[in-house]
């Protein structure tokens, strides 16, 4: 599994901004480990279709210090107080997360870990 990783560039340097995992709702809980190849997303088009995790639905996994585990039903709960179908959910490819909210959650500065030629 390869994550995505979304850039902005600020003061002439890109910075990881955005952390695109592969949407996966077969379980009530989903566990991604962060350290995981990435790969760079150029563009947001028309066919990406995300989702967006706030740290609401966000915990640590149990074991691996890079773990996060994405709580399902919260994230559907969240598609429905926007006024959205929580089936959407289903339909998308993406779970998209700040990767501030995601060191903020693991208490460590994941950043490094996508650094383009470190």
């Amino acid at each position: 599994m390869k994550i995505g990783i979304y850039y902005e560039e600020r003061d002439g340097d890109l910075l990881p901004v955005w952390l695109l995992l592969p949407v996966n709702t077969k379980e009530e809980y989903k566990t991604f480990n962060i350290a995981a190849p990435f790969e760079r997303i150029e563009d947001f088009h028309d066919s990406l279709s995300a989702v967006t995790v706030t740290m609401s639905a966000l915990s640590k996994g149990p074991f691996d210090p890079y773990d996060i585990t994405i709580h399902i039903p919260t994230v559907q709960k969240e598609i429905l107080l926007t006024g959205y179908d929580p089936e959407r959910l289903n339909e998308a490819d993406y779970f998209i997360l700040q990767v501030s909210d995601v060191e903020e959650l693991l208490q460590l500065e994941v950043r490094r870990l996508y650094m383009e030629g470190d």
